[in-house]
């Protein structure tokens, strides 16, 4: 009697589930996952920094390239292209490490700290200040790859510690050294730059004022998108039939064929849900940058890469707009931020 109890509960709990599938998960999207996320971050965070106040400066490795994956998202190939502003050669053999730009003053002091454990502060010119700390004038180089995760991770802190602190930040790519040269100091140089890009940066942090990076990843699950092509395409039953009554030989052929036909038509699919997706998407942010598509060898693909900027107040609009898509046949969503502009400078 006990387990027929037991499992009239468990079916009567599991349809109270099924029945109201989209409540729960608007609920646990809305009002749990953030703060989950924002605990994890937290988290991580605390540990960087703990490790960073530790750990000694590591200045004489090699260079490599490595790939780390942070939520599948860190590039840091890209980011070392991109990101070594530095003269070969210099005289001057101090650097100022940029994180990024802020709209502020010298009373407003800033201090954290940042890679390897050096001090961050700020240097001003006008409105806008740099937020720094002291360096060799040489690129940061490891050939560990949890040593390049932790910078980048420190990095991505420092920045969003500043914009927490100041509300817009322009950032600036991992690894940017500014250094003196023949005739002028590291500081020097650092005004003169933002001297020479002024009315640039302050539009750039106009521009981004009250605003936030968010990413939007969109999966589907190909065997559902496949099965249902199969069952929905003319040409692919018919094909299907015959392949049925054909002899051994002849039928290789004809799953040679369907299986082509059917890669086709998942490129279709796939094609016409970007362009209905990126439509939806595009009605609710200020601007969108197409990311590369990360897949493995899994039957879960991941379709739609993007980076958006709106304002802040607006994002519960977008997150409505991918609820929907998350509740379609076949279809998941990955909805993270808000971020600093990383993407948009």
């Amino acid at each position: 009697m006990e387990e027929i109890i037991k499992q009239i509960v468990q079916k009567q709990i599991q349809s109270i589930l099924d029945n109201n599938r989209y409540t729960i998960s608007k609920i646990v999207k809305k009002s749990i996952m953030p703060v989950l996320y924002k605990m994890v971050q937290d988290e991580i965070n605390r540990e960087f920094l703990a490790i960073a106040e530790k750990q000694q400066p590591l200045l004489d490795q090699d260079i490599k390239n490595q790939d780390i994956k942070n939520n599948d998202s860190l590039d840091l190939q890209e980011q070392k292209e991109n990101s070594h502003n530095f003269k070969q050669g210099s005289l001057n053999k101090q650097g100022k490490y940029l994180y990024c730009i802020v709209k502020g003053n010298e009373d407003e002091k800033f201090s954290l700290i940042g890679i390897d454990g050096n001090k961050v502060y700020t240097i001003c010119h006008k409105e806008l200040c740099a937020i720094i700390h002291d360096c060799k004038a040489k690129p940061y180089q490891s050939n560990e790859e949890k040593i390049v995760a932790q910078w980048v991770m420190t990095h991505q802190k420092v920045i969003e510690k500043a914009w927490e602190t100041y509300d817009v930040v322009v950032p600036a790519s991992f690894d940017t050294i500014i250094v003196g040269d023949k005739e002028f100091t590291e500081e020097e140089n650092l005004k003169k730059w933002l001297e020479d890009h002024y009315d640039d940066l302050l539009a750039k942090i106009e521009k981004f004022t009250g605003k936030a990076e968010y990413g939007v990843r969109i999966f589907w699950d190909a065997n559902l998108m496949g099965a249902r092509i199969s069952r929905e395409n003319e040409e692919i039953r018919k094909i299907n039939e015959e392949c049925r009554s054909k002899s051994k030989g002849a039928s290789y052929m004809y799953r040679k064929k369907l299986e082509n036909l059917l890669k086709k038509e998942l490129e279709n699919q796939a094609e016409y849900y970007f362009k209905d997706f990126y439509n939806k998407i595009k009605a609710h942010v200020d601007d969108i940058k197409i990311d590369k598509i990360k897949n493995n060898n899994s039957d879960h693909q991941m379709i739609m890469n993007l980076a958006c900027i709106m304002p802040r107040a607006n994002s519960h609009l977008l997150g409505d707009e991918l609820e929907k898509i998350d509740q379609m046949e076949s279809f998941s969503v990955q909805y993270t931020g808000p971020w600093p502009p990383y993407s948009f400078v």
